[in-house]
């Protein structure tokens, strides 16, 4: 069966061609194929649903086209062709999208982006899936109500991620132990392909390429502690996020927060929040409560 690759990360081109390239499924789900290199990097197949992300080749298909794809099966490149079981995926043509920001350009617009969080706290509050960390994460950053606390995450989580968040607030202020510890504490918190706390982890790298003194550093050692801790799935995130990149959704809610309308920065903020069950919910507050914080 061939199926025309859309679009491809300019990170998983350059993966694909920097050498000879074999992996094997990960896992299949309805509108998504993992693959997984013998090193554990994590190349994405994806319905044009998903959409573009650092991790992704965007494919021309309909849901059911990975039904005969199967965890453990062997993927191999040919050409400009990658094979995946009976799959064909087609990659000429494919157009290479970068996922990456234009981190300057929206650094020399944090004060513009800073003043409409307080714009974004109410829109992510009111479309918050059950069972995110942003009530949570609301009540850190000084939330008027904070009895949400009592009802975003189960049990045992909200206290070790309160702590986490507190490590992690000495650690953006110059304490790279305290960082390390609250990375520590968050890595793998939740369940699930990508854990809560890693999905906040990935937002602050997110705010921290936007408004963090020295944000390389930073995330690297955010990576460094959390993607021993986690899933292969969500270890490939937190590093995607440690290099800069993020998904079409995030790039499209920074470009509104710099210089869209409000209603575009309301869209923005809602296309984040329907990635996975919680997910772009628990990711946004990790990068509202940063952006709160470095501005205290």
């Amino acid at each position: 069966m061939h199926i025309v690759a859309r679009s491809i990360s300019r990170t998983m081109w350059e993966r694909l061609w920097e050498g000879p390239f074999a992996a094997r499924v990960l896992a299949v789900f309805e509108h998504a194929c993992n693959l997984v290199t013998p090193e554990g990097r994590v190349v994405a197949l994806v319905l044009p649903q998903i959409g573009d992300g650092p991790l992704n080749i965007v494919v021309h298909g309909r849901p059911g086209d990975f039904v005969a794809v199967e965890p453990g099966m062997s993927a191999r490149l040919e050409g400009r062709r990658l094979r995946v079981g009976g799959l064909e995926i087609v990659l000429e043509g494919a157009v290479v999208w970068e996922p990456r920001p234009d981190w300057d350009r929206l650094r020399a617009r944090r004060g513009c982006i800073t003043s409409r969080l307080s714009l974004i706290w109410p829109l992510a509050m009111r479309h918050a899936p059950a069972g995110s960390l942003l009530p949570l994460a609301w009540g850190w950053a000084g939330g008027p109500d904070h009895s949400v606390e009592a009802g975003c995450v189960s049990g045992a989580l909200a206290p070790v991620a309160r702590e986490a968040a507190e490590a992690l607030r000495a650690g953006w202020g110059g304490d790279p132990g305290q960082l390390r510890e609250g990375a520590a504490q968050l890595a793998g918190l939740g369940s699930g392909l990508t854990p809560a706390g890693d999905d906040f982890l990935t937002g602050a790298m997110l705010w921290a390429w936007l408004a963090h003194s020295n944000p390389r550093t930073f995330c690297r050692t955010l990576v460094a502690t959390a993607v021993p801790r986690t899933t292969t799935l969500s270890a490939a995130f937190l590093q995607a996020a440690a290099r800069g990149e993020c998904s079409a959704a995030w790039h499209t809610l920074l470009a509104a927060l710099s210089h869209g309308s409000d209603i575009e920065v309301a869209r923005g903020v809602q296309s984040v929040l329907t990635h996975g069950a919680t997910s772009g919910a628990d990711a946004l507050a990790g990068f509202l409560w940063a952006g709160l914080h470095s501005t205290a």
